[in-house]
This record gives C-alpha cells, sequence and structure tokens, in this order.
C-alpha cells in the first residue's frame, strides 16, 4: 500500500488535476456505490482495506449460498 503525500506519488500535482476526467463516468460509479454501500476503488486497494477492517468489503458472489458438506444433486 502506497502511504506517501501526495506530491511525492504524482509530481506536478496541478498537471495531475487538469488531467480530463469523465465527469459522467464517475458520477456513475459513485452513485452506484451509493446505493449498494461498497467503495470505491481498485481491487488491490479494497484487498488492503480489508486486510486493516477485517471486514469484507468487496462485491461478493450474488445469489443463494450452498449448504455445507452437499454436493450439486444431479436429476
Amino acid at each position: 500500500m502506497r502511504v506517501a503525500p501526495a506530491l511525492e506519488r504524482v509530481g506536478d500535482f496541478a498537471a495531475f488535476l487538469a488531467e480530463p476526467v469523465d465527469e459522467d463516468a464517475a458520477f456513475l460509479a459513485l452513485r452506484r456505490a451509493e446505493s449498494i454501500g461498497r467503495p470505491i476503488g481498485s481491487p488491490e486497494w479494497l484487498a488492503a482495506l480489508e486486510a486493516l477492517t477485517g471486514r469484507t468489503l468487496a462485491q461478493g458472489r450474488r445469489g443463494p449460498k450452498g449448504i455445507k458438506g452437499l454436493s450439486k444433486l444431479s436429476p
């Protein structure tokens, strides 16, 4: 995990802020995360945050969970 002042990580901070941003995509990602209550970030960042907090933050598989000890039954 990178922990350093922004100027060390980015360099020319003014140029970083001047980079073009797809505002519609950013807004959509924020809205999606807001509605599901999950943080936005790279898989590596989420894994590091999960390790620090001891909580599951990344989205898991959808659907019902299987019952332990039972395998899929064939017809």
